[in-house]
């Protein structure tokens, strides 16, 4: 039998879109269009459902959706679709346990894909929410690994978020630009930097300051 998708989409002319695109695609699926929740949480009640495709809205929050629908079908994959601004609300999504997230003015392309990753159980999401997910598990990463920094790389590295210069960094801490080099060198390593302008973003994001910060800088 073809899969069925449920589409939860209270705008009407967007969900006559979805309907349409689903129902002429060469995946040979089923198509359900709800506008609310609760017409959502009936049709799961007396039908069977392979995916439901939910709009990201005010009143739609990724946790409320999954949580409604889980009371009717706990294991019903879930694929989001939010305003390409809202990309904390496609955060949610995944986070809350959605199968994927899409921006709402994806290409069909990119849309029907989506569709059929989720109908097969993979995960998916934009470029943009990647980008960011990929960029907070590496600086999760890189906070595990200042365990491995001295204290005075920890020093260095939080000056360089401050954009202090190698020299200014030398005066303070009494030592050679070369050595500060060095320092330089092993946090790179020891926390898979490419490049300064990538330590000093690290070290602004996370919030590192000097402990000498307080001193005029040269």
């Amino acid at each position: 039998m073809s899969p069925t998708v449920l589409l939860l989409e209270p705008q009407p002319l967007y969900r006559a879109a979805l309907s349409s695109l689903l129902a002429g695609s060469s995946l040979t699926v089923s198509v359900i269009s709800r506008s609310t929740l609760d017409e959502c949480r009936a049709t799961l009640a007396e039908s069977s459902v392979d995916l439901v495709v939910a709009a990201i809205t005010p009143s739609l929050a990724p946790r409320w959706v999954l949580a409604t629908l889980a009371e009717i079908h706990s294991s019903v994959p879930v694929l989001f679709l939010g305003e390409p601004t809202d990309l904390q609300g496609r955060i949610d999504a995944l986070r809350a346990g959605g199968t994927g997230a899409l921006t709402r003015d994806a290409s069909p392309e990119e849309f029907m894909a989506a569709i059929q990753a989720a109908l097969r159980g993979r995960r998916t999401m934009d470029e943009a929410l990647a980008d960011r997910l990929l960029s907070t598990a590496s600086d999760l990463d890189r906070s595990l690994a200042q365990a491995a920094l001295s204290i005075t790389e920890r020093e260095i590295l939080g000056m360089l978020g401050v954009a202090w210069s190698t020299r200014a960094i030398a005066d303070a801490r009494g030592i050679s630009p070369k050595s500060v080099r060095n320092h330089v060198t092993n946090i790179y390593r020891k926390l898979g930097f490419s490049s300064r302008p990538e330590a000093v973003r690290y070290a602004a994001r996370m919030g590192m300051r000097p402990v000498s910060d307080e001193l005029a800088r040269p």
